[in-house]
């Protein structure tokens, strides 16, 4: 199988004092492996709530999300969180460094909650700081770093687990135009050098021009598709 991630008719409806609130209507689309897709809209568009259901810390009300093949909806909990620990990483607007720990221990930490052998534990470290070029800077803490760089030790970290799928939300909200720039540049450089899939959440239409494909979503649905390298085709 191609596909890495497939989403079909996924709906997220919210029950509120006022009614019920649809955040997703039946959103279906397919992305293949090695893609980096930027899914774009306003704020309140329904963006975050599909990157929720996709890696399982939301329920979606009707339909289904599929990793690799295998089910993500439809799953208990535990099963959801296992899930998310070993095929699935994260990066946020807030780059969530600990501020106590180096940027080594940063980086290593997901994988000595993993109880990674010491000695691979600490190449795998070691190559993913060379990979987004703080090979120097192990021994730093977090406060010696600029924005762009704790972004890039963030996406280390997130790569530490070899995941199958990369899941962004605003990567570069906090970061100036140039640096959200050499920060999109690296994503795309680490997701083909380690065969990882992304899906990033953005406003930033320099991260979108960036993407192979982007997906446009309005009121919960997706409106329409914009094409680039290689097609994400939504299903029939």
């Amino acid at each position: 199988m191609n596909d890495v991630l497939l989403v079909e008719n996924l709906t997220r409806t919210f029950r509120t004092s006022a009614g019920d609130v649809t955040a997703l209507r039946d959103v279906s689309f397919r992305i293949p492996r090695g893609q980096i897709v930027a899914l774009s809209g306003r704020s309140g568009s329904g963006k975050t709530t599909l990157l929720n259901c996709v890696s399982g810390l939301d329920v979606p009300t009707s339909g289904s999300v599929l990793l690799d093949g295998q089910p993500v909806t439809g799953r208990d909990e535990v099963t959801r969180t296992t899930i998310r620990r070993d095929s699935m990483a994260f990066v946020f607007q807030t780059f969530g460094l600990l501020p106590h720990l180096s940027i080594a221990e940063n980086v290593g930490l997901p994988l000595r909650l993993r109880r990674e052998d010491p000695d691979r534990r600490e190449a795998r470290v070691a190559h993913l700081l060379d990979l987004v070029g703080l090979g120097g800077r192990g021994r730093s803490r977090p406060d010696q770093l600029s924005g762009g760089q704790q972004q890039r030790v963030a996406i280390a970290r997130a790569l530490a687990n070899s995941p199958r799928l990369l899941i962004a939300d605003e990567p570069t909200g906090q970061l100036d135009a140039q640096t959200g720039v050499a920060i999109m540049d690296l994503i795309r450089d680490v997701v083909h050098a380690e065969s990882a899939t992304a899906l990033i959440a953005t406003h930033d239409q320099a991260v979108q021009g960036s993407a192979d494909h982007i997906l446009h979503i309005v009121d919960g649905a997706l409106t329409r598709t914009g094409r680039h390298a290689a097609p994400v085709t939504e299903r029939e």
